[in-house]
């Protein structure tokens, strides 16, 4: 007569075209769900030799089921739960939790221990996207999904504030939603609006106090130094003020590590970042240009001190000094470290790798440009205002965004600029980044 096949992972759902079919005698397999049974008053547990009696019904979760084939054989009529993209998921939740009350290992494990099992994964993902198969791809997402759901469900025996893996769909869903409202309604399909929609609504959200939230700053040393370099090339942080060594990275073989060398140097420039903030938030301030930023890093003093230096010497030389024009090759900006240059190696014993590999790894472009910057956001004698918005097309290179010249002829003309207009306190800035960051 008539196979009724039930989800095994929601059997309680009926499908409504088999509604008036359970009216009658029911035989139910033994894999359906025991509540079911009870549920349906004409149900009883169908016989291992089904005789296929037309006037009898035949539910089951299981469409392998050999009384299901049979009657599927002989032509009846099959009336089946419509299965959705994502179902599978709903089993792979339930694996792990199965796992995790039953699973010696899967019960006794951390957000932390789960850590490098995490970050490998992640690796062999990005191993399978270079040069991997649909395979090999297919199955490192599975990995990293396993992670999702691991964490997840760790997450949900928190005592102190649970949360489950539904609850992190839903985070998915209302974060994205509120982000890109014009894709969603079909109010538009720009790429540039979605852009400026995404990291407007994203501002809004976040409240950043700092230019620097929402950096992870376990992320590996070199992509965390171009992530923290794009923030300040946004705000218009001073360029002297970056240590040089973080533009350019060189391997010491046998020496110190270079991952931990670097990753020192961005966490110290980091620190200095926020104690400028500190310093102008209590002074009522929004860093936007360099004269600003110097005032409150505490170099300001230094850099008059070497105006006036270079204007003494250019005195008793009978020639007033060159502040207009750029600099050649041998005369880089003035810059401050505390470390002179090390010790030349062998060349054998050294290899130095660019900042800007992290940055791509197709094309091969200078140290100055491995921080794409927008070509209108820069601080140059050119532009009408020394807090102008960055395009979000165009990438230039960080010398390009701050310019050439020294800081001090950058901040004079800054300050020279009549129609400059400061933001108010605490305005938050925002970096264009690709809509699917954080």
């Amino acid at each position: 007569m008539t196979v009724i096949l039930l989800d095994p992972l929601r059997p309680e759902v009926l499908p409504l075209a088999a509604m008036k079919f359970v009216v009658g005698p029911v035989l139910v397999t033994e894999d359906v769900h025991p509540t079911t049974l009870w549920a349906l008053q004409n149900a009883a547990a169908a016989p291992v030799n089904d005789d296929g009696d037309p006037l009898t019904v035949l539910m089951s979760t299981d469409r392998s089921h050999p009384l299901v084939r049979a009657r599927i054989d002989r032509g009846e009529v099959v009336i089946a739960v419509q299965r959705h993209s994502g179902d599978a998921l709903v089993e792979a939740v339930a694996l792990m939790d199965t796992l995790r009350r039953n699973g010696p290992w899967e019960s006794q494990q951390t957000h932390d221990s789960l850590r490098r099992y995490l970050l490998e994964e992640v690796y062999e993902l990005l191993d399978a996207i270079d040069v991997g198969t649909q395979d090999d791809l297919r199955e490192e997402l599975g990995d990293l999904l396993l992670q999702v759901l691991f964490h997840a469900r760790i997450a949900a025996d928190d005592r102190v504030a649970p949360f489950d893996i539904d609850d992190v769909a839903r985070s998915f869903v209302a974060k994205v939603s509120h982000r890109t409202p014009g894709i969603l309604s079909g109010e538009h399909s720009d790429l540039e609006t979605q852009i400026r929609e995404w990291e407007e609504r994203k501002a809004a959200e976040k409240a950043r106090g700092s230019i620097l939230d929402g950096i992870a700053t376990t992320a590996p040393a070199l992509a965390l130094a171009q992530k923290v370099l794009e923030r300040l090339a946004a705000a218009g942080f001073p360029k002297p003020e970056v240590d040089p060594e973080l533009l350019s990275v060189t391997v010491d073989v046998g020496g110190r590590s270079t991952e931990d060398l670097t990753r020192q140097r961005v966490l110290d420039l980091m620190d200095r970042v926020y104690a400028a903030e500190s310093s102008a938030q209590a002074a009522g301030v929004a860093l936007t240009n360099p004269t600003q930023w110097l005032e409150h890093l505490g170099v300001a003093d230094d850099y008059v001190a070497q105006d006036d230096s270079a204007q003494e010497g250019a005195e008793q030389e009978g020639a007033a000094p060159n502040v207009s024009s750029e600099p050649d090759a041998a005369q880089e900006p003035t810059e401050r470290t505390n470390s002179g240059p090390a010790d030349p190696l062998p060349e054998d014993a050294r290899e130095s790798t660019s900042t800007d590999e992290v940055a791509t790894a197709d094309d091969e472009t200078s140290t100055d440009d491995f921080v794409p910057v927008p070509d209108d956001g820069g601080l140059r004698d050119d532009d009408e205002s020394a807090t102008a918005q960055p395009d979000l097309d165009d990438d230039v290179s960080l010398d390009d965004y701050y310019g050439s010249e020294s800081i001090d002829e950058v901040a004079a003309d800054s300050n020279d600029a009549g129609d400059t207009q400061t933001p108010e306190p605490g305005a938050p800035n925002v970096v264009p980044r690709s809509p699917r960051e954080d």
